[in-house]
């Protein structure tokens, strides 16, 4: 399994990001991964499958799903569907965390699931439409929703092994996020290790425990991830974007790129209209 730490980014000049899920088309298998902050999706049409700590929910219209930060989760949308995404950075939630930047959301339905959706509808309607004033319309709403979730969802009694989850997740997003910066270079477990002051040994431990995956495999798959962003673009040949993306040459992309996407990148290329 391949896990990645995403990093949000709020929308300028609003304390949160809104958008449609991209696997509205269906189709679309989004890997294992995990964030900082906190996640909603909401889905207004179709179903998705979300895995959460190895388990299982299944969504339908008019459901939604809060997904904690630094909880590993993946998502399966094998038909077409509408679904509202809204992500908060975690520290729009400082004034209400337990204990060392922690809080913690229920997944199970709630007395409020039926108002709580509304207001998500609410907000993407409005901040779509940016009529004049909306983004203090869109910050109401917002923060209603803030409301409900400190109120009506947020867990007060956590165990401590969440909380110590929790915290290594939160050092490995800080690892994950230098490897996300310097990922084209020479970048070993060795020399990461050095630069967060632990041994290689307790470094590769912590991405096989935390994370379930090989530090060599995170790496690639950061790697794998621009690539594909250069090949859409059509801006480089294929072995300028193996070069470019801190594989030895294109021999190396090709393996790497068949093994998780099951086609070469000059099918991909083709596929996708930017052949040469």
């Amino acid at each position: 399994m391949r896990f990645s730490h995403e990093l949000i980014v709020p929308e300028e000049g609003l304390p949160f990001k809104l958008f449609l899920f991209e696997g509205w088309n269906g189709n679309y298998f989004r890997e294992k991964h995990w964030h900082r902050s906190v996640e909603i999706f909401a889905v207004c049409r179709g179903e998705l499958g979300f895995f959460v700590d190895d388990r299982m929910w299944r969504l339908t219209a008019d459901e939604f799903i809060i997904v904690n930060s630094n909880e590993v989760h993946s998502i399966d949308a094998p038909r077409p569907n509408e679904t509202i995404v809204l992500q908060i950075p975690l520290k729009m939630f400082e004034e209400y965390f337990t204990e060392e930047q922690f809080i913690w959301f229920t997944h199970e339905p709630g007395k409020k699931d039926e108002r709580f959706m509304e207001l998500i509808k609410d907000l993407f309607r409005v901040y779509t439409e940016k009529q004049i004033g909306y983004n203090l319309k869109v910050k109401s709403i917002f923060y209603n929703i803030m409301y409900f979730l400190v109120k009506e969802y947020r867990l007060t009694q956590i165990d401590q092994d969440s909380v110590r989850k929790n915290r290594n997740l939160n050092r490995l997003s800080s690892i994950t996020s230098y490897m996300k910066e310097n990922y084209a270079g020479e970048l070993t477990l060795e020399t990461v290790a050095r630069v967060f002051g632990y041994s290689p040994t307790y470094l590769s431990r912590m991405f096989q425990k935390y994370a379930g995956i090989t530090f060599k495999s995170y790496l690639q798959s950061i790697r794998l991830g621009y690539a594909l962003k250069d090949l859409e673009s059509g801006k480089y040949s294929i072995t300028e974007t193996a070069l470019r993306n801190g594989f030895s040459g294109s021999k190396g992309l090709a393996r790497a790129f068949r093994k998780k996407y099951g086609m070469l990148p000059s099918e991909y290329r083709e596929k996708t209209g930017n052949g040469h």
